[in-house]
């Protein structure tokens, strides 16, 4: 192992799978601003109709039922569907190994064995818990990387030096406080979700 590689084992908690998909939804500018227009077209519609239903369809009902659908919709693409995508596949409750180094990244599980390159990610998202590399544009594929993986401190900013070289757009990461204690992650084992 070399000195700038960094490596990397553990295993999702289904909290933190959803935690990423949300992380990583509210920082992609086109999907929560096409959901922001959609909201705002159905109460346009609403007003609309109850404008002209005025005996039957009160503005109260129609801000009601777009406040519904809009809280459904957002329920479905924030809860309903990652957690689906959880339970329904294996592979994110297998043990992830990834080591990070200027070469590439080599990403190991029981099923998969494989080198990505750093090519491959178009941007970072920091969260408070996690970072979330994400693959190209204008889609919903990531990587998360909990911060309860990282051992040391050091080992978490040669990880953030590493994306900063590689990856194009890491604006999405924090600015880190100097740290004077040594860095101790809260747990090294995910909560029970069950």
């Amino acid at each position: 192992m070399n000195q700038s590689e960094v490596r990397l084992d553990f295993q999702y908690s289904e909290a933190e799978y959803l935690a990423a998909c949300r992380l990583h939804f509210f920082n992609s500018t086109n999907a929560f601003m096409r959901s922001i227009i959609f909201g705002l077209s159905l109460a346009g519609a609403a007003f609309l109709l109850s404008i002209l239903i005025t005996e039957y369809f009160f503005l109260w009902a129609s801000l009601l039922f777009v406040a519904l659908v809009e809280g459904a919709f957002f329920y479905n693409m924030l809860v309903a569907l990652p957690r689906k995508y959880f339970r329904g596949d294996a592979r994110f409750r297998d043990r992830y190994e990834l080591a990070f180094s200027d070469e590439c990244i080599k990403l190991k599980t029981p099923q998969i064995d494989s080198k990505l390159a750093w090519s491959l990610y178009t941007r970072i998202v920091e969260g408070r818990d996690m970072y979330v590399l994400i693959y190209g544009h204008e889609t919903r594929t990531m990587t998360a990387i909990p911060k309860r993986a990282f051992l040391n401190a050091d080992q978490e900013n040669r990880f953030r030096e590493l994306i900063a070289r590689h990856i194009p757009d890491h604006s999405g990461l924090k600015d880190l406080p100097p740290s004077e204690t040594e860095y101790k992650p809260t747990s090294l084992t995910p909560p029970d979700w069950r």
